[in-house]
């Protein structure tokens, strides 16, 4: 097929048909990536490419596991719990005046732009990623019972 002019319907189908034809390439050199976003006019497409190592974190999930070491660092000084324990506590969510038992919640990243929803949450069962105010972690009930845990700990 010979291409005269360029058109969504065309970029759409140039961007498959060239990640195909480099995903061989990649998978020998142990990479990962393709054809993002394009623009285009009558005669030139123009595509972004990204390329990663495979299995390694892409750019945004990178950003988002930075800022994560830092909220944790600074919550855990805050709230005086471990580190490992904010990060290992699967979390409930709260609904009103009862707790939801069937959904849990692991703490996977934090977006340091967001001032409404800053936490990004990842339920335990199905790993679909949400956004949380901060106060869901601390109004979580860990909070209290890790205090009376290291309390606890030092006493005997």
């Amino acid at each position: 097929m010979k291409i005269t002019q360029m058109s969504r319907d065309v970029c759409k189908q140039l961007r498959v048909d060239m990640d195909e034809a480099i995903r061989p390439k990649l998978e020998e050199y142990g990479l990962e990536g393709g054809f993002l976003n394009g623009s285009f006019d009558d005669e030139l497409v123009t595509f972004k490419v990204a390329i990663k190592i495979a299995g390694s974190l892409d750019k945004r999930d990178k950003q988002l596991s930075d800022s994560l070491s830092w909220y944790v660092k600074y919550l855990a000084e805050d709230l005086e719990v471990d580190e490992r324990e904010i990060l290992n506590t699967e979390y409930s969510q709260y609904s009103g005046d009862k707790w939801v038992p069937s959904t849990y919640y692991k703490l996977v990243g934090y977006n340091s732009k967001a001032k409404r929803y800053p936490l990004i949450m990842q339920e335990v069962k199905t790993g679909k990623r949400y956004k949380f105010p901060e106060s869901f972690i601390r109004k979580n009930n860990f909070t209290s019972s890790s205090r009376e845990l290291r309390e606890g700990e030092y006493e005997a």
